[in-house]
């Protein structure tokens, strides 16, 4: 059992620690959330040896770095409710998705912004990564299709994996002006135009967080 709240390094509008939120809230556990300046991530880098976040650091003081890392160390100390499946192949479903989004989905916005951040963007490689994402939206409406999650056994993994990119083609914080999260906004044209997507965003929108 978990003794006290554990501590979760963040910083502003993070859509992995989005992630990890979202996990924790699922799960009614206390999070003790540390708050680190973007512009000095020095407090990560002395508890973890990198800058990036989240960084959970548990009731026992062991570290773990990586959000989905983290939300299977949660599921591993904490299984219910649970957020992966208990059958084994749909288990390994689960986590091929999350490896794919991960390692996959990923890559277009990232290369977007790299892009966007040269003297000289070449518009070729920018509007190539936004067709990418605009065809695998078809994949997550077909994903939808009679069901209320991505995986189809309720709040899950998938959804906590994908929701906190997904959600700019629906809605976003006017504060957030992230470039990373600009382009999302502006190369996910879900709402309107995915409906299962859309409201599966504004069901997940509504869940709690830690």
């Amino acid at each position: 059992m978990m003794s006290r709240p554990m501590r979760v390094y963040r910083i502003p509008f993070s859509t992995n620690v989005e992630r990890v939120a979202l996990a924790f809230g699922h799960k009614g556990v206390a999070v003790e959330w540390v708050d680190v300046d973007p512009a000095d991530r020095s407090p990560v880098r002395e508890v973890s040896g990198q800058d990036l976040v989240p960084v959970l650091q548990t009731d026992d003081n062991e570290l773990v770095v990586d959000s989905m890392r983290i939300v299977a160390w949660l599921e591993s100390r904490r299984p219910d409710p649970p957020l992966w499946p208990a059958d084994l192949a749909r288990r390994a479903e689960v986590d091929v998705f999350i490896e794919w989004f991960n390692r996959v989905w990923k890559v277009p916005p990232n290369a977007i912004e790299a892009e966007l951040r040269r003297p000289q963007p070449d518009e070729a490689k920018i509007d190539a990564g936004a067709d990418e994402l605009r065809a695998w939206l078809h994949w997550f409406e077909a994903l939808l299709e009679g069901r209320d999650h991505l995986m189809g056994d309720g709040f899950g993994a998938a959804d906590v994996a994908a929701f906190p990119f997904l959600k700019y083609g629906v809605m976003h914080d006017p504060d957030d002006d992230e470039l990373f999260h600009r382009i999302l906004m502006e190369r996910l044209p879900i709402e309107g135009a995915f409906p299962r997507v859309e409201a599966w965003i504004r069901r997940v929108d509504e869940r709690p967080r830690a």
